[in-house]
C-alpha cells in the first residue's frame, strides 16, 4: 500500500517550482507583451520566475507588460550609455510612404542594430547585476533571438537549459541558426512584401532574395554584438550560432491553423496567441464615455496604426482620402486612436471620434464594433481573430505584410497596400466592403471559434514544456547535425554532382567510342524510296 501512494504521489504531485529567468529589454511594445505573458503563465503555474528587463529604449520603459509575476529586475543605462542613444523607431515616417524590400531591407535594422549593441555592452558591464542574477540560481532561461546577449547572459550565469521565444511566427535569421529550412518557393519570409504562399516568379525571387538579405543583415549584427559580449567574457566565449543552436526548445509565436503552412524541427513548438487573453477580455466593461460613442450609430469602426508608425505622421493624402470616406458612410462611427490633437484635416466631420488611447481588446470584443482598421502588428492580428472582428489590414512594415495576408487568405480580412490610402475609390470599396458584407463577418466568427477551441491551448504548452525542460534539459542531441555539414553535403550537391557523372560518363564513352569506330570521310545518309 505504501508502494502504491509512494507512485501515485509521484504521478499527481505538481513540479517542484523552477526558478527562470526571462531576458525582456524594453524596445518595443509588442516584444514586450509577449515576453510578460509568458513570464505571468509561468508565475501562475507556481514557478518562480524573475523578469530581467534592461532599458534600452527610454520610450519604453513604462511598458513593462507583467501584472502576476512581481521579481522585477529592471537595468538602468549608465551615463555613458545614455549620451550614445538612439530612439528605433526615429525614421517612423518614411516607412508610410517606402517599400521595404530586399534592394533596402538594411534600413529596417539601422537604428535598431545601435540600440541592440548598447544594451549588450550595458548588461556585461554591470558585475553588480550580473552576480545579483547568478544568486538566484536559476534552472531556465528564456529570451528572444531578436538579440544574442540573453543567451550570452544565461551561457555566463550557467544556465544551461534554455529556451528560444520569438515574438514573431517565422525569425528568419533563427530558423537559420537552428537550422530549420526556409523554403522560400512557398512560405513568405518574415519581412517580405509578398501577398501569400501562392508565388509567381517575381515573387519568389524578392522572397528569396530578402529571406537571405535578412539573414545576413541580422548576423552581422550578431556578429557585433558577440564582439562586445566577448571583449567582457572572453575571446573563447561562444558566438551566437552556437549560443542559438543549442537551445532546448524554440517557442514561436504561430498557430498552426492561421499561419502558412511550413515544415519545422522538432525543438520548434507553436505557442501562437499566449498574449490574447480572451477570458480576461471578456471580464473588461467599457466606461459610459465608451458605451455613448458606440451608440451613437448602427455601425462602429476602430482605426489604429500601432505605437510605431504614428497616424499623425502619415501623409495629408491619406488622412484626407478617409476622411471623405468617413464622409460618405454617415450610419458608421469612426474612432480613430490619433497621437495630437492637430485634426484640422477631418473639421466638419461629425462622424469621427479621435482618441489618444482606446481600450482596444474590450472594443473589439463588443458587438457594436462592426469592424477594424490596424496595421497587421501580430498582437492586433490576434486579437481581431481569436475575437472574431472583420478587419481591413494596411502594413506599414516589419512583419506586418506577412501578418495581414494570413488572415486574408481566410477571407475575414482584406488586406491593401499602404500606397491604396491614396487612391479614394480603392479605399471607399474596401470600407464598405468589410462593413457591409456579411460573409466578413461570417469568417470572422468562425476563424474565432476554431482557434479558441485548439486541442491544446498556448498556456498549457508553454507551461508543459518549460516543465519538461526544467526536468530534463537540457537536449543538446536535438540540434539538427545539418548545422555541422558543409552546404554541398546539406543540399546533396555531391549526390546530384554523382548521379549526373554517372548518367552521363557511360553516354560520353559511347560517343567517344562511334566517333572512332566511324568509316573514314564520314558517314552518308542516304535516301530510301520503296
Amino acid at each position: 500500500m505504501l508502494f502504491v501512494l509512494t507512485v501515485l504521489f509521484s504521478i499527481l504531485a505538481p513540479c517542484t517550482p523552477l526558478n527562470i529567468l526571462v531576458y525582456s529589454p524594453s524596445f518595443a511594445a509588442s516584444h514586450t507583451n509577449y515576453m510578460a505573458r509568458l513570464a505571468d503563465t509561468l508565475t501562475e503555474a507556481g514557478h518562480n520566475v524573475t523578469f530581467f528587463m534592461p532599458i534600452m529604449d527610454e520610450k519604453t520603459r513604462n511598458q513593462l507588460g507583467v501584472k502576476l509575476t512581481k521579481d522585477v529586475v529592471v537595468l538602468e543605462k549608465d551615463s555613458t550609455i545614455k549620451q550614445q542613444e538612439t530612439s528605433i523607431n526615429k525614421n517612423s515616417a518614411e516607412f508610410w510612404t517606402v517599400d521595404v524590400t530586399s534592394k533596402n531591407g538594411r534600413m529596417l535594422f539601422e537604428t535598431l542594430a545601435h540600440g541592440i549593441l548598447l544594451n549588450c555592452e550595458n548588461v556585461f558591464k554591470n558585475k553588480e547585476v550580473l552576480e545579483n542574477l547568478r544568486s538566484r540560481n536559476f534552472d531556465v532561461g528564456i529570451a528572444e533571438p531578436t538579440m544574442s546577449s540573453g543567451f550570452a547572459l544565461f551561457r555566463h550565469l550557467g544556465i544551461e537549459k534554455v529556451v528560444m521565444a520569438s515574438s514573431c511566427p517565422n525569425y528568419d535569421v533563427a530558423m537559420h541558426a537552428l537550422g530549420e529550412p526556409a523554403e522560400t518557393s512557398y512560405v513568405p519570409a518574415i519581412f517580405s512584401g509578398v501577398s501569400g504562399d501562392r508565388m509567381e516568379f517575381a515573387d519568389r525571387l524578392e522572397n528569396h532574395d530578402i529571406y537571405h538579405l535578412m539573414v545576413q543583415v541580422c548576423s552581422e549584427m550578431l556578429d557585433q554584438e558577440a564582439r562586445i559580449f566577448r571583449s567582457y567574457l572572453g575571446s573563447e566565449f561562444p558566438d551566437w550560432r552556437e549560443l542559438f543552436s543549442d537551445a532546448s526548445l524554440h517557442f514561436t509565436n504561430s498557430i498552426l491553423y492561421l499561419d502558412f503552412p511550413r515544415p519545422a524541427i522538432q525543438k520548434t513548438i507553436n505557442i501562437g496567441g499566449i498574449s490574447v487573453d480572451v477570458e480576461k477580455i471578456q471580464s473588461e466593461k467599457l466606461s459610459e464615455d465608451w458605451n455613448e460613442i458606440l451608440d451613437e450609430r448602427p455601425k462602429n469602426m476602430f482605426l489604429s496604426f500601432g505605437s510605431l508608425a504614428k497616424s499623425s505622421e502619415m501623409p495629408i493624402e491619406y488622412k484626407k482620402n478617409l476622411v471623405e470616406v468617413f464622409k460618405s458612410l454617415p450610419n458608421v462611427t469612426f474612432i480613430w486612436k490619433y497621437e495630437t490633437d492637430n485634426v484640422k484635416f477631418a473639421e466638419g466631420v461629425e462622424n469621427v471620434r479621435f482618441v489618444k488611447w482606446a481600450p482596444q481588446t474590450a472594443l473589439l470584443h463588443d458587438p457594436r464594433l462592426t469592424a477594424f482598421l490596424g496595421h497587421g502588428g501580430l498582437g492586433s492580428t490576434f486579437e481581431a481573430a481569436f475575437l472574431g472582428k472583420p478587419a481591413i489590414m494596411v502594413p506599414i512594415f516589419w512583419d506586418q505584410t506577412r501578418n495581414s495576408h494570413m488572415l486574408s487568405r481566410l477571407n475575414m480580412t482584406i488586406t491593401l497596400h499602404k500606397s491604396e490610402l491614396g487612391n479614394l475609390k480603392t479605399l471607399r470599396n474596401a470600407f464598405e466592403e468589410i462593413l457591409g458584407n456579411e460573409k466578413y463577418k461570417k469568417n470572422a466568427e468562425r476563424v474565432a471559434e476554431t482557434i479558441r477551441n485548439q486541442p491544446v491551448q498556448p498556456k498549457e504548452k508553454v507551461v508543459k514544456y518549460i516543465e519538461f525542460v526544467g526536468r530534463y534539459g537540457p537536449f543538446h542531441h536535438m540540434t539538427p547535425y545539418s548545422l555541422k555539414m558543409p552546404w554541398f553535403q546539406r543540399y546533396c550537391y555531391d549526390v546530384y554532382l554523382y548521379k549526373l557523372i554517372l548518367y552521363t560518363l557511360p553516354v560520353l564513352f559511347q560517343t567517344v567510342k562511334d566517333s572512332k569506330t566511324a568509316p573514314a570521310g564520314g558517314s552518308r545518309i542516304q535516301s530510301l524510296s520503296y
